[in-house]
Formats: C-alpha cells, structure tokens, sequence
C-alpha cells in the first residue's frame, strides 16, 4: 500500500513539473527535474508518463526536430489543484524547493544534429549525435561506403536520433548473463 501511495505521489510530482513549466518537456527534462528525487527513476517516470498519457491528464505533441514533449491538459490541471490540497505542506515545500533549483538547470536547446566528412572518392565518416546543452549525450561515427549511404545515415538519424538512442541505452545497460 506504501509502494502505491508513493507511485501515486509521484505522478502528481510529474503533473506539478508540467504544470509549472511554459513548454512543454521531453521524457529526459521532466528526468533532470526528478534527479534529486532518490525514488523517481527514469525507467518509473517514461511508466508515470505513460499512464498519465492514457488517462487524459498529460498530452503528447513533437516539435520540429520530432522529438517528444509532454505537457499537461485541462482534465490534469484540474485533478492536480484537487490532489495539491491532500499533500501536507512540508511535502508541497519540498517539492516546489527542488524543481525550482532544477529549473535553473533545465535548458531547451537540445540539439539532434550530424556532420559528413569525407574520406577519400566517395567514402564518408558520418558522425550522429545528441546534446543536450553543453553535454553530449551519444556520439556515433559511421563509416559509409557511398554519398547514398551516408544521406540515408544522416536522414534516418535525424528522423528517428531518439529511439535509436533509447534502443542503445536499453541494449547498452541490460544485464548480461554469462555462460558457466
């Protein structure tokens, strides 16, 4: 039951983060908002996403370099006013301390991008990345043996840099079992 009111608790952190921003945020900005928040994991705010996704209190739209951002709808606004009164005031000090303190470091300007460089005749270095500020997130260099090749890597990284960075991540931190 415990577990339960701190998923419940949760959410209306993830609602109170929405409502209190003026864009709408991705997955990995509503995650540097809970960074100090030792329960709220990543993996638990994409589910809280989820489920507030599919009861109509949060909304989904993409921007111009198609990433997903999340802001909140009327039906949220209005069951987080209701849900604010039931959090003792200690607790609703807290959390408006800590998301304050992250909204200084919270920056919009994350940036999908690539760079060609040539080789030699019609071979290319394509290197794909994310920043997210001043921090890189993922960088990838790709050899390409042709010009097509290397538009299809730049374009297919463009169009889709964040799930196949969530799909490396996933890949890249699994636990792996070795054989005895």
């Amino acid at each position: 039951m415990a577990k339960d009111l701190d998923i419940f608790d949760n959410k209306i952190i993830i609602l109170y983060i929405l409502e209190k921003n003026s864009k709408a945020l991705t997955v990995e900005q509503i995650a540097k908002f809970c960074e100090d928040f030792d329960d709220i994991t990543y993996f638990d705010i994409c589910t809280y996403i989820q489920e507030l996704e599919s009861n109509g209190y949060i909304t989904e739209s993409f921007n111009d370099a198609h990433q997903t951002l999340y802001s909140i709808t009327n039906s949220g606004l209005l069951t987080l006013q209701e849900l604010l009164e039931l959090i003792p005031g200690v607790n609703l000090h807290n959390i408006k301390k800590v998301i304050n303190k992250n909204i200084v470091k919270i920056k919009t300007d994350y940036s999908i991008d690539n760079i060609v460089l040539p080789v030699k005749n019609d071979e290319f270095k394509v290197s794909c990345y994310i920043k997210d500020g001043n921090d890189e997130l993922v960088n990838i260099t790709m050899y390409a043996a042709n010009k097509d090749q290397a538009r299809n890597i730049t374009k297919n990284w463009t169009n889709s840099a964040e799930e196949i960075y969530e799909k490396l991540l996933e890949m890249m931190t699994k636990d792996v079992q070795e054989d005895e």
